[in-house]
């Protein structure tokens, strides 16, 4: 089971996103790579991945129809 946590930094505006395992303690206070200590935190979500259930062939390319990217 994993867990994620969604932080923001009040200074700088900065989204961070913590992933582990459940059973790492979460009481830690992570630190904005601007050097601000003073994070908010904005949430906490489960991040377990469901188990693989078909894999695309080697062979066949997917083709990214996103207009934005």
């Amino acid at each position: 089971m994993w867990t994620k946590c969604d932080y923001v930094c009040p200074e700088c505006d900065a989204l961070i996103e913590i992933t582990t395992l459940d059973g790492i303690p979460m009481n830690f206070d992570p630190v904005c790579p601007c050097g601000s200590n003073s994070v908010i935190n904005i949430g906490v979500y489960d991040a377990t991945v469901p188990d693989v259930t078909s894999i695309t062939a080697p062979e066949v390319v997917k083709i990214n129809t996103n207009p934005y990217n």
